[in-house]
């Protein structure tokens, strides 16, 4: 479970550039001596709360705002994931329409994945239709006008010869699962163009939701 990660700051300062093993040059995944899995992070400060997959919130425990050097960045009280959730699953439900709430969770994930994972996974099948179909098919619609945050990678005519530098330059390191789309027929609507990328962010978020893919592992 993401929300269960620990976080540490390396013991040294690493270099954010890409090597063999690692799952981002700004974050790593391990293993202690007991078989548990915590996140490594490479970055401190601002830069670590806006990176979604190190971001969790007001959740990050005393010695880990210490350590990654977000003391004063947050709120003095600790939170944690489950009242996050809670609070979180609050204004969803507060929402109207299903594309608000396919909004805000889109929002959320790009904020705070932890927290995201963390919420769907508890109410997937609240969720899953605002995720998936047949949500997505509107916002995928709508896409042009919902866009805020980047997620993935895109290749079109004006930058196909560019391709490997592309794939070569991606922020996540260690990509075992890819979900790709020509956006031409998607779900019956018709070519989508870039707004076709609703498709695979949402089955990614369910192989993790459901599945248990790793996140970090995967790109749309």
């Amino acid at each position: 479970m993401l929300s269960k990660l620990r976080f540490v700051a390396p013991a040294r300062r690493v270099a954010a550039v890409r090597f063999a093993g690692t799952t981002s040059p700004y974050f790593n995944i391990k293993r202690n001596a007991q078989g548990d899995k915590y996140m490594e992070v490479n970055i401190t400060g601002v830069a670590a709360l806006r990176l979604c997959q190190i971001n969790k919130g007001a959740a990050f425990p005393e010695e880990e705002r210490e350590a990654l050097k977000l003391d004063g960045l947050l709120p003095p009280a600790v939170k944690t994931m489950e009242q996050q959730v809670d609070n979180n699953l609050r204004r969803f439900r507060s929402l109207r329409s299903p594309l608000e709430k396919y909004q805000f969770l889109r929002d959320l994930q790009e904020r705070n994945e932890h927290l995201y994972y963390a919420l769907i996974i508890e109410h997937l099948e609240e969720c899953l239709p605002i995720i998936y179909t047949p949500t997505v098919g509107d916002a995928c619609k709508q896409y042009s006008y919902m866009y805020n945050y980047a997620r993935g990678l895109s290749f079109s005519p004006r930058n196909i010869n560019n391709a490997d530098n592309i794939v070569g330059s991606y922020y996540l390191t260690d990509i075992r699962m890819i979900v790709a789309t020509d956006s031409s027929a998607i779900l019956g609507i018709g070519d989508q163009g870039y707004g076709g990328m609703g498709i695979p962010i949402g089955k990614l978020a369910l192989y993790t939701a459901a599945g248990g893919v790793s996140p970090f592992q995967t790109c749309p």
